[in-house]
């Protein structure tokens, strides 16, 4: 009986609030905005992304040369398994193993410097849509902007993302 009477009272405060908030949305100019579609319209991804593969590329081509070895040995050891001697497949064997060691060894510290500067610029794009957002929202009065995302439904026209990416284009 308790948790009815909770639950009755849940209700009805909520679709108070749901009342109240919708006659307020009149009253207010609303916006939402795609973050998403906006990051990945973005000019400065292309140089974030050609930047951050400048930067590891040595790196990157000694672990795709490592994966060509490695790849050819695993084949010269399929391939040639009949006609070498025991302590050639053995030594191959060792050869294949040492070289998976160490790709492992490099892969996983090149993966995360690469997830770290990745976020690192991440970030750097998200305070420069926020800057764009508050542009667009201050020069169109704009009382409000939501995340596309986090909103059921929106007419077309309330949809920013465009002149976003427009601000942040401009923005360096």
């Amino acid at each position: 009986m308790n948790k009815l009477v909770k639950s009755i009272a849940f209700t009805t405060a909520a679709a108070s609030l749901l009342f109240s908030g919708a006659s307020l949305a009149k009253e207010q100019k609303i916006a939402t905005v795609n973050i998403q579609k906006v990051v990945s319209q973005l000019p400065q991804m292309a140089t974030i992304q050609s930047t951050i593969s400048a930067e590891f590329k040595e790196q990157i081509d000694a672990l795709k040369k490592m994966e060509g070895d490695i790849k050819y040995n695993m084949e010269k050891s399929q391939r040639d398994k009949g006609i070498m001697s025991d302590k050639e497949i053995e030594a191959l064997d060792a050869i294949i193993n040492g070289l998976r060691q160490e790709y492992a060894s490099k892969a996983k510290p090149l993966q995360q410097s690469l997830k770290r500067r990745e976020q690192e610029e991440q970030q750097k794009i998200l305070e420069l849509v926020k800057k764009a957002v508050d542009a667009v929202a201050a020069s169109e009065d704009y009382d409000l902007v939501l995340q596309q995302s986090s909103v059921a439904f929106s007419k077309p026209e309330a949809d920013i993302s465009a002149k976003v990416v427009e601000q942040a284009a401009k923005i360096k």
